[in-house]
C-alpha cells in the first residue's frame, strides 16, 4: 500500500501518534515515530511513496486509531530496535515458543522519548527494565538511537536516492546477581514482494530459523545470498553467522508495470568472533547469529525484513555500554540502473554463478543450508 507523507502524518497525528518528520539537504524526507522509537517512512525528492513498510492499518485515520487502540503488540512498520537474545527477552517456554511469544510492551513501544531534533538529526531515548525469563532476573536498561541523513555513496547513478545513518547505543546496569548479556538488535521492514541480497565473503550456510521455503527460493552463489521473497506460503525466517559476511545486505522490489525497482541496502559492521547473543528457538539454541532475514507473508500485515546483530553488552564481565552505526541507502529508478547499483555495493551479485540451491525439505520446518 502506497502511503503519501502528508496522509501518514495527517492519520498518525489524529490517532494521537505525532511524527517528527525530518528534511534531509539532498530533498527527500524522514519520517521519525517516537512510538515505538523508529524509522517509519522514507521519501526521495518529489515521491509519494516511501522505500519502507509501513502498516495497511494506518491508511485512514480511523483505522490508525482503532490499530493504536486494539490488544497486543502494535506494528506500524519501518525501521525499529529490539534486544536479543529473543528466546530470552521474547519466548517465555521454550517447549512452546510460537504459543508463548510475546513482545515485552517496555521495549516495544516502550517509553521513547523525542530528545532532539535539530538540523543534524534527530534523537530518540528509552530507559526501562526488562525480564530475562530463563535468568529470571530483572536488568535495566538505557537505549539511544541518534537519526542522521548519509550521503549518497553512488551519487553519478542518476536514481533517486533517500537515506540515513543510525547510530544506536545500549546501555545495561551493572549487576551482581548474575551476567545479563545483551545486544542491539535492528530490524528494517520493507515491502513485499521482494528478493533479499546478502553480500558474502565466501560460500555461506544459512540456518533457517523456523518455517519452510518453497523449491529455489534460496540460491547460494559463490558468494552470495538471494531469497526470492515472494511466493505464498508459510511465514519463514533464516539466519546468518558472522565469518562469511561483509556487512551488506539489501532488497530489492521489481514494478514490473513500470519499469522501475527500488533497491534498499543497509550497511553494518560485522566482528568476526564477537559475542552475538542471539540464538535459535530450538536446542541447542547454538548462539551466533548477526545477520536474519524473515518473511511475513499471512495475514494483513505482510512484509520482508532484513536484521542485525551488534556484538553485546554484558553487565558483568564485559562492557556494559554497546554502540553500534548502520546505514540505510536506498534508491528508485529505471530497473537496470538499479540493478548496476545493486552490483556497486553488493558484489556483482547477477553476474555470479550459483553453486547450491535451496530445496524444500517436506518433513522438516528447520534445516541448514549446506553445500
Amino acid at each position: 500500500m502506497v502511503f503519501t507523507m502528508m496522509s501518514l502524518i495527517d492519520n498518525l497525528t489524529r490517532a494521537g501518534k505525532v511524527p517528527e518528520v525530518f528534511d534531509a539537504p539532498g530533498g527527500y524526507r524522514m519520517v521519525i515515530l517516537p512510538f515505538g522509537g523508529r524509522v517509519l517512512a522514507l521519501y526521495p525528492p518529489g515521491s509519494g511513496e516511501s522505500f519502507l513498510w509501513a502498516n495497511p492499518a494506518l491508511a485512514t485515520p480511523e483505522s490508525a486509531e482503532a490499530y493504536f487502540h486494539c490488544g497486543g503488540w502494535r506494528n506500524p512498520g519501518g525501521d525499529r530496535t529490539w534486544l536479543a537474545p529473543e528466546i530470552e527477552l521474547f519466548i517465555e517456554d521454550l517447549a512452546r515458543p510460537a504459543a508463548t511469544y510475546a513482545v515485552p510492551a517496555v521495549l516495544d513501544p516502550g517509553n521513547w522519548i523525542l530528545a532532539d531534533a535539530a538540523s543534524s538529526g534527530v534523537r530518540l531515548t528509552q530507559t526501562t527494565r526488562l525480564r530475562l525469563h530463563r535468568a529470571m532476573l530483572d536488568v535495566g536498561i538505557r537505549l539511544e538511537k541518534f537519526i542522521r541523513p548519509a550521503a549518497d555513496p553512488l551519487p553519478d547513478s542518476g536514481l533517486a536516492y533517500a537515506g540515513y545513518s543510525q547510530t544506536t547505543t545500549l546501555e545495561v546496569e551493572p549487576s551482581a546477581k548474575g551476567a545479563m548479556v545483551l545486544g542491539i538488535w535492528n530490524l528494517l521492514q520493507l515491502p513485499s514482494p521482494g528478493t533479499m541480497l546478502i553480500g558474502t565473503r565466501a560460500v555461506a550456510a544459512p540456518q533457517t530459523v523456523f518455517g519452510r521455503l518453497s523449491d529455489n527460493e534460496l540460491t547460494i552463489a559463490q558468494p552470495g545470498v538471494r531469497w526470492e521473497m515472494g511466493p505464498p506460503g508459510a511465514d519463514a525466517k533464516i539466519a546468518l553467522r558472522a565469518d562469511a559476511l561483509t556487512g551488506r545486505a539489501g532488497h530489492l522490489r521489481r514494478n514490473l508495470t513500470t519499469g522501475s525497482a527500488d533497491l534498499v541496502v543497509r550497511e553494518f559492521t560485522v566482528v568476526p568472533g564477537a559475542d552475538y547473543v542471539d540464538a535459535l528457538w530450538e536446542p541447542p539454541h547454538e548462539t551466533g547469529w548477526i545477520f536474519q532475514a524473515c518473511c511475513v507473508r499471512n495475514g494483513t500485515e505482510r512484509f520482508n525484513e532484513l536484521e542485525y546483530h551488534a556484538p553485546a553488552a554484558n553487565s558483568t564481565a564485559g562492557p556494559t555500554v554497546s554502540r553500534d552505526e548502520s546505514r540505510v541507502w536506498a534508491f528508485r529508478g529505471e530497473y537496470e540502473a538499479v540493478m548496476t547499483a545493486a552490483d556497486a555495493l553488493l558484489g556483482n551479485m547477477r553476474s555470479r554463478p550459483c553453486t547450491t540451491r535451496r530445496t524444500a525439505d517436506p518433513t522438516s520446518t528447520r534445516k541448514k543450508v549446506h553445500l
